[in-house]
């Protein structure tokens, strides 16, 4: 015998004998253990796609300023063109304004078409009771 295993000593046979009970008991500790490590993950997971969705929020409500500023710029660009060529700043003020609602009207019916995918349509079909189905499911 080499003198790297050695015999188990009195407390180690004592250790792999312990009852069901005890095992039981260890498993549960373990188990919740693991429990609070993977929820305190996930709370950490939502806090930063939380800040993450926030940047992304404020990025966004400053790229709408930002390209509010653009389209002001195009249209006072495009109304100080249409002046040069003789029309009168009414008119131009009037013939921006008429296209800008003609972009905004186009800009609507793109939201109304969308609109309807928004209420998961697909998903709520299959979810419905068929008219031939059970009566139990058809009354819930």
């Amino acid at each position: 015998m080499t003198d790297d295993i050695k015999p188990a000593a009195q407390g180690d046979c004592a250790a792999l004998a312990s009852s069901p009970m005890e095992d039981l008991y260890a498993l549960q500790r373990e188990v919740r253990h693991c429990m609070h490590d993977q929820l305190q993950l996930a709370a950490l997971e939502a806090r930063l796609a939380s800040r993450s969705l926030m940047t992304m929020i404020s990025a966004a409500v400053c790229i709408g300023a930002l390209l509010l500023l653009v389209w002001v710029g195009l249209i006072g660009a495009a109304g100080l063109m249409l002046m040069e060529t003789g029309l009168a700043p009414v008119l131009v003020v009037l013939l921006l304004t008429a296209l800008t609602s003609i972009v905004v009207l186009l800009l609507l019916r793109l939201i109304r078409q969308r609109l309807y995918d928004l209420g998961f349509p697909a998903t709520l079909r299959t979810l419905k009771p068929s008219a031939t189905g059970d009566p139990e499911r058809d009354s819930t």
